[in-house]
């Protein structure tokens, strides 16, 4: 070969990394401190000590996936390009480009790119191959004991693996460990994964084209998942045992991804962390997805009417101006603006959502996979400062109707959704509109009622199991309270996550650092809780006095649930009557939309 056509061939392959995001590699002589060989080569991490001294290797900022820039902006995800040097995974990758109205301090925005197709992968040391010699065999729990004839011993199969999908409204937020460290599970034999989708216009924009279909962002959390089960085991984690799990918007997906067919058997049960598929904060209307798109070309200028001719303007726009127009409609709807959408199958692109989410409940979509449900007591508190800035009250006496849930808005007549409104405001303000009424009915509308309603669906249908708790405990110190300089009893909007996840964000906060021994105790409580889910598919385990945390049952409607105000204390309780007549008042609601 000749050396110009070396040179070529060189040049068209630094051409080609560049454009979909080149791995970093280690310098030569770096060290490396722990290592793995995945399908598309070595990476190298770090080590690192958790709060109870486990140690634990990270991989962060490791591609799952070709950058989705350029051409291929809005396009489905491609393999990465394999590289042969040492992938440097020693710091996170950028953050995808968002407007962050909700996290704050809470989360590192000072790196953000296009190229953000990232996961951060947290392993206990001796779980990982090479690193595990002296490391017993996992003791097998129910349901792995069964089969198993006397004597016989099973070969360790892997750690169970948790594939968290952090919330945002589906328009910011990040896996970073800034809100999501791992510290807190490492020392419960599981291997914990984060990572960044698509957000915002990238993610969720849909011009129901053979070019942007929508839902790009759960296109991605299915690329991750089938990214998990080929380099499960490069990293000590079992394919076979994924629990899927997500926070807000995060839950949301996790909720839909069980009633997808693109999604079946990538995992083997779900953890939904305030958010569902359903009568939630979000619509998957087409109609929606309509106008949300109309008004972000509009403030873009564009005013093509060929789907195709837009996709290219579009992918050859500078982000800048993208993540301006974004903003507009951020701002002008509220917190959210692209949300997940019933989808028309298009060649290039994997279905991911082909049906109402309540057809395909009804259907039985999801009902073999088991569920943790869960929501908060003061859901909407955290958004306090977000709702005064938008002037919400005032907005609802312009325009009753936003006080329902968006769901609901878009499946009925205009004349049956003004009637719904003025039912609901009468209930909620009783003549007197004030923040801490629209808060409780903000809660109630798209957190509490559809946690509630999902759970009871669930248990008609004879399938898997499905557990539900109500987080009530108020923390010696509040990550989200303290970055949004909040005061209140009880627990608001990411509060419960906050005891799963360690928010290293906060670390050196007065009261923070160290935490208070009930706050620890309470970080200890949730993860077993994770733990004994993963490894039983029921978060008490069989273990007294967990074991009276039962699940849903069919004949005692509505659903009771485990009320967990207090870290090692059991209160498994009735549904309080207030609740069951909340939930009586959005059943007649959602009865005026047949």
């Amino acid at each position: 070969m000749s050396n110009m056509l070396r040179y070529l061939v060189t040049l068209l392959k630094i051409l080609t990394l560049s454009a979909q995001g080149a791995p970093r590699s280690l310098q030569e002589g770096a060290p490396c401190e722990v290592r793995a060989r995945l399908e598309a080569g070595w990476v190298c991490g770090v080590k690192r000590v958790a709060d109870n001294r486990t140690i634990f290797a990270s991989f962060l900022g490791v591609a799952y996936a070709s950058q989705p820039v350029d051409e291929r902006r809005f396009s489905e995800l491609e393999p990465v390009v394999p590289w042969d040097e040492f992938y440097d995974a020693s710091a996170e990758g950028p953050i995808c480009p968002q407007h962050d109205v909700f996290y704050g301090p809470l989360q590192d925005s000072t790196n953000m790119s296009e190229a953000c197709i990232y996961a951060n992968i947290h392993v206990p040391i001796d779980a990982l191959p090479g690193y595990n010699i002296l490391r017993p065999a996992r003791h097998l729990q129910p349901p792995y004991e069964a089969g198993l004839a006397d004597g016989e011993v099973e070969e360790d199969p892997g750690l169970p693996i948790l594939v968290f999908i952090h919330g945002g409204g589906f328009a910011f937020g990040s896996g970073g460990t800034g809100l999501h460290g791992p510290e807190y599970l490492m020392h419960r034999d599981v291997i914990v994964i984060t990572f960044n989708y698509r957000l915002n216009v990238f993610g969720f924009l849909s011009l129901n084209s053979t070019s942007i279909p929508g839902n790009n962002g759960l296109r991605d959390a299915v690329t991750l998942l089938k990214w998990v089960q080929a380099n499960a085991r490069s990293f000590g984690g079992d394919p076979s045992d994924v629990t899927l799990a997500g926070q807000s918007a995060g839950a949301s997906m996790v909720h839909l991804l069980t009633l997808s067919t693109a999604a079946e058997g990538l995992f083997r049960r779900a953890i939904l962390m305030s958010g569902t598929g359903i009568r939630s904060f979000h619509t998957t209307s087409p109609v929606y997805a309509e106008i949300v798109a109309n008004l972000f070309l509009s403030n873009l200028g564009l005013n093509a009417t060929d789907p195709e001719d837009i996709h290219q303007q579009l992918v050859k726009m500078p982000l800048q101006d993208i993540m301006e127009a974004n903003k507009l409609v951020q701002d002008t709807l509220g917190i959210i603006a692209f949300l997940p959408v019933v989808e028309s199958p298009f060649p290039g692109f994997t279905t991911i959502l082909d049906n109402d989410p309540e057809i395909l409940v009804s259907k039985g979509y999801g009902k073999d996979i088991p569920l943790i449900i869960g929501s908060t007591n003061k859901e909407c508190e955290s958004f306090r400062p977000n709702f005064e800035k938008f002037d919400i009250l005032s907005r609802i006496m312009e325009n009753p109707t936003l006080i329902l849930s968006p769901d609901l808005l878009f499946k009925v007549p205009p004349k049956v959704a003004v009637d719904m409104a003025k039912r609901t405001i009468k209930r909620y303000f009783n003549e007197e509109p004030t923040m801490d009424k629209y808060l409780k009915s903000c809660s109630d509308t798209f957190y509490v009622y559809p946690a509630l309603k999902l759970a009871e669906k669930r248990a008609l249908q004879h399938g898997a199991p499905v557990f539900l708790y109500q987080f009530t405990y108020t923390a010696d110190f509040s990550a989200i309270k303290e970055s949004k300089g909040l005061k209140f009893k009880g627990a608001g909007h990411v509060e419960d996550m906050t005891f799963v996840f360690r928010p290293n964000s906060m670390e050196g906060t007065k009261g923070f650092s160290p935490p208070t021994p009930t706050d620890q105790l309470m970080a200890g409580w949730m993860t077993k809780f994770v733990k004994n889910f993963m490894y039983c598919n029921d978060p008490a385990c069989n273990q007294y006095p967990l074991s009276m945390w039962p699940p849903v049952d069919k004949d005692t409607l509505p659903p009771n649930y485990q009320e967990i105000e207090m870290p090692m204390f059991v209160h498994f309780t009735e549904i309080p009557r207030e609740q069951q007549e909340m939930m009586e008042f959005f059943d007649s609601l959602q009865n005026q939309t047949s």
